[in-house]
């Protein structure tokens, strides 16, 4: 026994050597000796190979079989099991090594600290169980519940109801239903009812492993993070509370104010306010009515940028219509007024009911509900095909309402819809150094070309038995010239500023006055509908 404790053999030593002489004293003594280590390795053996509790102090020792067969230590009790040291007010200690401890109790154990009402201890299992006013202390956090399990060889201390737990250095204050502390690791293990509250940010999940020596919170389940004007959710991935940066793996989100970015996979770093997204990404802004679709994204949160590649895909409202595009990249920002400004940038294709096109280059500015193609463009408006070098189409309610095709301007229709062969058939055609289009009812209505304007449309005439047939070819060169059309089909022609015509009978029309400079049909690139956008053209 230690010098310390209350109760000591050297008492009984005087005694013993009045009652029998020295050489039988020391054999007994011996023998005394040898008894309690040979019960004291038992005792080891039995427990696992663990060590026996030690006192190391108390004011009174009480031992009476008529009552426990426990012993009572009353004051100031200090033990020790291994390296962990325990200490109360009062204890009763068991022959098989358990302990049951009261009042201002405590357990330390490394950096560890933990207090209670009440300690049951298992020598063997080396498992404290503690209740009441349970407080657990490492460095940086603090542990406040009212029953907690505590393993004094993996030191693991877990817990199953509620607990909250306080990080000085990273300011947040959590709570949980259930939880695990792995000390060694410096990690928490959350689960049910999850909550993490910081002054900039906040975080509720169902499953949180968190690292207090990095600050970095993980997640295992449904989870919302709210930082700022940001929202984010996700049902795995991380967040680095010192840095400020998310990545989420599986269904994960970011809103801020009306634009939303989704992925399959995420990064978004607060400081910078960049947002990355893999598979599946959408970029989705409630104030425009737009959607943007591919499989990967970046989104700038502080200029209100983003940009979209790989299948990408525009849905944007216009009117009681929607307008779908394809490209290999999409553009999305907001101009100096905070008004959207989207740009499409090679293999463009969009499908409207009552527009469709294809360019190299779009671009669509809210502002002024302009959309401009350049870059080859093509645009298809019921029957007429319409090219230039750029092409503008002005909305008004969502739906075309006045067209501008700038340098080498050309409107061109298919005289002969049963015509399938573009080397054969005959197109009405009229070009100009510029064309400006106004629309009625979702179609060209009007047509006015000038600068070094040109016109070729067909003449025809009914048989006696009603069929309608090509019968002659009408050229005209002027400086403006101006047509009204009916459901592509020209009805009038208006010559401004002395026209040069000439009107051929077909079997005379010279041939290679039939086709425009510059005129190429290309039906065939044209959108069917909103799944044809993504069809690969030459």
């Amino acid at each position: 026994m230690r010098n310390e404790e209350v109760y000591s053999t050297a008492a009984l030593w005087p005694d013993l050597r009045q009652l029998m002489p020295m050489r039988t004293v020391a054999t007994f003594f011996l023998l005394l000796v040898g008894c309690a280590l040979v019960v004291r390795a038992q005792t080891s053996l039995v427990n696992g190979g663990s060590a026996r509790i030690e006192i190391l102090n108390t004011d009174r020792l009480e031992y009476d079989l008529s009552i426990t067969s426990a012993q009572r230590l009353i004051g100031h009790v200090r033990l020790k099991h291994e390296n962990a040291l325990m200490s109360c007010d009062s204890a009763y200690l068991f022959e098989d090594q358990t302990m049951i401890a009261f009042g201002h109790v405590a357990i330390d154990q490394d950096t560890l600290h933990i207090t209670s009402d009440r300690l049951d201890y298992s020598a063997k299992n080396r498992l404290a169980t503690l209740t009441g006013h349970v407080h657990l202390q490492d460095p940086g956090m603090e542990l406040t519940t009212e029953a907690l399990t505590y393993g004094t060889l993996d030191r693991i201390a877990r817990y199953t109801s509620g607990a909250t737990i306080v990080s000085r250095r990273e300011q947040n204050t959590l709570t949980s239903r259930n939880g695990a502390y792995l000390a060694t690791a410096r990690r928490f293990i959350f689960s049910g009812d999850v909550r993490l509250r910081h002054p900039e940010r906040s975080i509720d999940a169902d499953t949180l492993h968190y690292t207090t020596t990095s600050g970095i919170a993980e997640f295992f389940g449904p989870t919302r993070i709210t930082q700022g004007t940001a929202v984010m959710w996700t049902e795995r991935g991380s967040y680095d509370t010192r840095k400020e940066q998310g990545r989420f793996t599986r269904a994960g989100r970011i809103i801020d104010g009306a634009q939303e970015l989704r992925g399959d996979s995420m990064h978004y770093d607060k400081r910078t306010g960049v947002g990355l997204a893999w598979g599946h990404v959408a970029v989705i802004d409630t104030a425009n009515d737009m959607v943007v679709r591919g499989e990967v994204g970046q989104h700038f949160q502080r200029d209100g940028r983003s940009m979209i590649t790989g299948q990408a895909e525009l849905i944007m409202l216009l009117g009681s219509d929607s307008l779908f595009l394809h490209a290999d990249s999409l553009f999305s920002s907001s101009d100096s007024i905070g008004g959207k400004r989207v740009r499409a940038y090679r293999n463009v294709r969009f499908f409207k009911p009552d527009m469709q096109g294809v360019c190299d280059t779009m671009t669509y500015g809210e502002r002024d509900s302009l959309i401009t193609l350049v870059g080859d463009p093509f645009l298809w408006s019921g029957a007429d095909q319409i090219s230039g070098r750029a092409v503008s189409i002005a909305l008004h309610d969502g739906k075309a309402h006045r067209l501008h095709v700038e340098k080498d301007a050309l409107l061109a229709n298919s005289v002969d819809s049963l015509v399938s062969d573009s080397a054969i058939a005959f197109f009405d055609q009229v070009t100009g150094t510029r064309i400006t289009g106004y629309f009625a009812n979702n179609e060209l209505a009007r047509v006015v070309a000038e600068g070094n304007s040109r016109t070729v449309y067909f003449a025809k005439e009914k048989d006696k038995d009603g069929t309608e047939r090509t019968t002659g070819m009408n050229r005209v060169d002027c400086s403006r010239i101006e047509l009204a059309l009916n459901a592509g089909k020209v009805q009038s022609v208006s010559f401004i500023t002395k026209p040069d015509a000439t009107l051929y009978p077909l079997n005379k029309a010279p041939r290679e006055e039939m086709r425009m400079k510059g005129f190429v049909w290309k039906a065939d690139m044209r959108p069917k509908d909103r799944l044809d956008i993504f069809r690969d053209t030459p």
